[in-house]
């Protein structure tokens, strides 16, 4: 059986193959080469669906894409570069021009997820994340008590996993107002400057969609939003970031959604997005002990204060 490395070889001419990063979830490999810088991604265990996912999303032509080579059978992707992070792209920027852009930005995203075909993400592997499947997904994440020992995370106290356990109601109230409204799609869940790229040319790419989950859309802003506003020392609801959001919501009201609907439905997915946060943290590293080495155990319950925090 071929390795990543070899098949690699025998797409690209002339590729150099450079180990980049070992993560419990991807290894990564720089390749120089013929005709230009590629990234080799060889998803593991729990994220073996990316590959499927790119060819899936492929098929919809958005611009956000970044060119893909994905093998027939094997968790491996070959990926174009894409240029350089927007967190590097508006180092310094003001804030006006990084609003602006996420304004420009958001609403293709938000385009690409509703032409996106549902069946080929379910066929995908995608995690299914829908408003109905949230209730199950917590109580399986909260019951399993590896994330939630103080070794995981030293913050959590009887007190404080009480209080997580607590916010049940909340997230089941909001789950079943969320089931009625704009239909589940893909949703990438870590859109933030570190995964959009701009080109030479300009060209914006949306990278690593091994976090996208099927869910209700507008959970992306959970992300989006906080980065953001982390990034411009901005509350969540200031001006600027408030017209990011309007700007996010476009394709739904062009398509004849109501305004006042799609408000409160946002409003609702970025409050249980915390959860979507720590089942992608959980899914990602597998076991506490794997985040442990990167400084992650506590990604999993941590997400889950702040998804107690929301519903508050």
């Amino acid at each position: 059986m071929l390795t990543p490395q070899e098949w690699t070889a025998g797409l690209l001419t002339g590729a150099e193959i450079e180990p980049l990063r070992t993560r419990p979830w991807a290894d990564v490999w720089r390749v120089e080469a013929a005709d230009g810088r590629w990234w080799l991604k060889v998803n593991k265990e729990l994220t073996v669906y990316e590959p499927r996912l790119l060819a899936a999303l492929a098929t919809t032509g958005s611009s956000l894409l970044a060119e893909s080579l994905v093998h027939a059978s094997m968790p491996w992707t070959l990926i174009r570069d894409a240029g350089a992070p927007v967190r590097e792209r508006f180092a310094g920027a003001e804030p006006a021009e990084i609003v602006a852009f996420w304004c420009t930005l958001l609403p293709a995203y938000g385009e690409l997820q509703r032409v996106t075909p549902v069946p080929a993400l379910r066929a995908a592997g995608l995690p299914d994340l829908t408003p109905d499947r949230l209730l199950d997904a917590f109580d399986a994440l909260v019951a399993d008590r590896r994330w939630f020992t103080t070794t995981a995370n030293p913050e959590l106290g009887p007190a404080e996993l009480g209080r997580i356990v607590g916010s049940r109601d909340a997230l089941a109230a909001a789950a079943a107002e969320l089931a009625g409204g704009v239909p589940a799609t893909i949703q990438h869940d870590d859109l933030h400057d570190g995964n959009v790229f701009v080109d030479v040319d300009g060209r914006c790419r949306i990278i690593d969609w091994g976090d996208a989950v099927l869910s209700h859309p507008f959970s992306t802003l959970r992300v989006t939003i906080d980065v953001l506003a982390y990034a411009l020392e901005l509350p969540a609801d200031a001006p600027e970031l408030v017209r990011v959001r309007d700007a996010y919501l476009e394709p739904w009201l062009a398509a004849g959604e109501s305004r006042g609907d799609l408000l409160s439905q946002c409003e609702l997915a970025v409050r249980t997005g915390g959860l979507i946060r720590a089942l992608g943290w959980a899914r990602a590293l597998g076991t506490p002990e794997a985040g442990a080495e990167l400084g992650f155990s506590d990604g999993p319950s941590g997400w889950l204060q702040r998804l107690a925090d929301d519903l508050g």
